[in-house]
């Protein structure tokens, strides 16, 4: 399953690059679960574009562990304006709603794999 950190909020460019080095450089992290930068469209006179996510690949709910204590100490010792969303591509419902226990204060999304957002079902 991706698990994919966005920000938006004044400083939250910023921000995601602060979140993504912590994430990448947190030992109990490496080696487990891969953290990868997300890059918008280059502008003409760009060589990359900027970072607009951050992207844990998590294979298993036991590698999902870890990564609820790197966020929340990195949102502890950070601070950050930005408001998080994190959209979750490739979840069963139990993975989703594991997802959104280990994180209670953010707004969790599942994503279809098309990039869209499924459509609630009647009554949800």
């Amino acid at each position: 399953m991706d698990i994919r950190f966005e920000l938006t909020g004044p400083d939250s460019g910023q921000e995601l690059r602060s979140l993504h080095t912590w994430l990448r450089d947190d030992r109990a992290l490496r080696g487990r679960i891969p953290i990868e930068p997300v890059r918008g469209e280059a502008r003409p006179d760009e060589m990359g574009g900027d970072l607009e996510a951050v992207l844990a690949l998590v294979s298993t709910l036991a590698t999902l562990a870890q990564l609820p204590f790197s966020y929340a100490a990195w949102r502890e010792g950070r601070r950050p304006r930005s408001q998080v969303t994190i959209r979750v591509t490739g979840a069963t419902p139990g993975e989703l709603e594991a997802v959104r226990e280990a994180f209670p204060d953010v707004s969790v999304r599942p994503v279809d794999g098309d990039g869209q957002e499924p459509e609630q079902e009647a009554g949800r």
